[in-house]
């Protein structure tokens, strides 16, 4: 029998079945996207210690992340203390050019990461370079459709690419379930405004000094969860003259500016819509157990026509 007239490769048709499936799951999940929901979040805070009176003030924020705007409800409980607080940062003097970079380049040593656009951005890019990956090992799987295995230079090509493809399309996954809901928190804990009703153009916008984060986070297919802890020093409640030296050196206790501390606690959780947590199954059986599966059934492929078994690389 020629080679020529050789049967197709069981395993090749379906690697072009799974890899037509690949496409077809990554358009879909880009379109979802586009049009659903990436995820519902709530941010329950409470200040533990803090000037004027602020300790005990609590916010409950719950935000609905869908295409580029964030719907946000935020509830406030001890409002009265809250106003007095911001009224008296906002009686404060303006923080000067200089104490604002100083003051970003701690918040972003502090809370650093990318901006919740910037993962949109590149969860759509790896979307088309997954994409891209299916389209090339379609490729690479048809020009040997009607044989058992490939040269090894393809062979090579192929399995890297399949590799590739599924750290990629895992990234994805990662990028939404995780550093999506810790970027925007990232970006709250960088804008106090988003708690009080301050102009978004006030320069004094500006929040801690020295400051320090902790959190313990855990992720499961329902969503993300952060418990944490932040504090430092409120630049807003610092006399002008005194912020340089409390930028340079965190204030000795009894001095006046010491008062200044302010400690967070709060919980952070996210709810993963179904279309999310369905494709991280399909992931699973298309990205990983399916092409790992016909790489075993490749490798232990017997040629019925040798009297003996013989197994091909």
């Amino acid at each position: 029998m020629s080679e020529g007239s050789e049967p197709i490769a069981r395993w090749r048709v379906i690697a072009c079945f799974v890899l037509v499936a690949q496409v077809v799951l990554l358009l879909a999940l880009k379109s979802a996207l586009e049009e659903e929901s990436w995820f519902v979040g709530t941010l329950s805070a409470t200040v533990e210690e803090g000037p004027l009176m602020l300790e005990g003030v609590a916010a409950n924020i719950t935000i609905d992340m869908q295409n580029d705007q964030d719907d946000v409800s935020i509830e406030f409980f001890g409002p009265l203390r809250l106003t007095h607080w911001q009224d008296e940062r906002d009686s404060r003097a303006e923080l000067s050019q200089q104490e604002v970079q100083e003051y970003d380049e701690n918040l972003d040593e502090t809370f650093p990461g990318p901006s919740p656009s910037t993962v949109k951005s590149t969860t759509f890019t790896l979307i088309h370079v997954g994409i891209g990956f299916s389209i090339v090992l379609f490729f690479f799987v048809g020009l040997d459709l009607k044989k058992q295995s490939s040269k090894r230079l393809l062979t090579v090509l192929r399995r890297f690419t399949s590799v590739a493809s599924i750290l990629n399309t895992l990234l994805i996954i990662l990028l939404v379930l995780l550093v999506l809901p810790v970027s925007w928190f990232g970006t709250v804990a960088g804008n106090p405004q988003d708690f009080s009703n301050s102009d978004e153009n006030d320069e004094n916008a500006a929040f801690l000094a020295h400051a320090d984060f902790s959190g313990d986070t855990s992720i499961g297919l329902d969503g993300f969860a952060l418990e944490f802890e932040a504090s430092g020093y409120d630049i807003g409640m610092v006399r002008p003259a005194n912020r340089s030296a409390l930028e340079a050196q965190p204030p000795l206790p009894g001095n006046p500016d010491a008062e200044s501390f302010i400690s967070i606690s709060g919980e952070m959780r996210t709810e993963t819509p179904t279309y999310l947590s369905e494709f991280v199954y399909f992931w699973i059986v298309v990205w990983v157990l399916i092409p790992f599966a016909l790489l075993i059934q490749q490798r232990v492929a017997i040629d019925p026509r040798l009297a003996s078994m013989k197994v091909y690389e």
